[in-house]
């Protein structure tokens, strides 16, 4: 029998485990074969953990288990983490066939979600490339020590950009990385935006989000700026992850 492994993030906010476990709930029943056994896990902050998530598939009966990561992106947890907690659980139980799919990654999905926040802020999609708004975007990634992350932010932008009616879209990261969302805000200011609506690339709300609503509320200048709904606020990306969970290849 197959199982279905949903791997979050995890949160110390419990209302973003809360809204993870919905999405999933919704994810799964979405998933074509109704005979597999679906559950999920966390990396960390959250449990059940990776390896008690896979404990209680074999517990099902599972004989192969796909592992699936709802990330957005391709970094640190998804390259190094998993699949060190994965290879632990070959060595408990080695015969069973374990396959490890993609993160959501940058997909036209994704970004036409991103555009759909921002017009639910009041922004409009691009019509005319020669006559731009008066408004600039702030995409604001979670942020990684690795360096795929940065990299595909910047590549999002760029694929906003060329939807959104807006002067710029520029980018900054709440950790780990270049640069802050101090710097960001900065930058946004000394462009002498008048409005700049902030973009948070996160699935769902937690510790990173509520840090970032609190910035945006110190800041005091000629600058406003509006906050966009993260973007796992509704179920929109759940087929992303079904089409992920089905994938071909992936052995680990």
């Amino acid at each position: 029998m197959n199982a279905i492994l949903y791997v979050g993030h995890g949160s110390r906010v419990k209302a973003g485990v809360n809204q993870f476990e919905r999405f999933i709930h919704n994810v799964m029943t979405r998933y074509p074969d109704h005979d597999a056994f679906q559950t999920y896990g966390f990396i960390e902050l959250s449990s059940p953990t990776i390896a008690e998530a896979i404990d209680h598939c074999v517990q099902n009966g599972a004989t192969e288990i796909t592992v699936v990561p709802v990330l957005l992106l391709t970094a640190g947890h998804a390259r190094v983490d998993i699949p060190e907690q994965v290879e632990e659980a070959i060595k408990v139980y080695p015969a069973i066939r374990i396959h490890y799919r993609e993160t959501i990654g940058v997909c036209e999905e994704v970004v036409e979600l991103a555009v759909k926040r921002l017009e639910a802020a009041g922004m409009s999609r691009l019509a005319d490339k020669a006559k731009r708004a008066d408004v600039d975007v702030l995409l604001v990634g979670r942020g990684s020590s690795d360096g795929y992350q940065p990299s595909d932010v910047a590549k999002i932008a760029r694929l906003i950009y060329e939807r959104v009616d807006c002067r710029y879209v520029e980018t900054c990261f709440l950790a780990a990385t270049t640069p802050t969302v101090e710097e960001g805000l900065e930058k946004v200011e000394r462009l002498r935006s008048g409005h700049t609506v902030v973009l948070p690339y996160l699935l769902f709300t937690g510790v990173l989000m509520n840090e970032l609503e609190q910035k945006l509320q110190r800041r005091n200048g000629e600058t406003t700026y509006k906050l966009c709904a993260f973007l796992g606020a509704d179920h929109e990306l759940a087929p992303v992850i079904v089409s992920r969970a089905l994938a071909s290849g992936g052995h680990v």
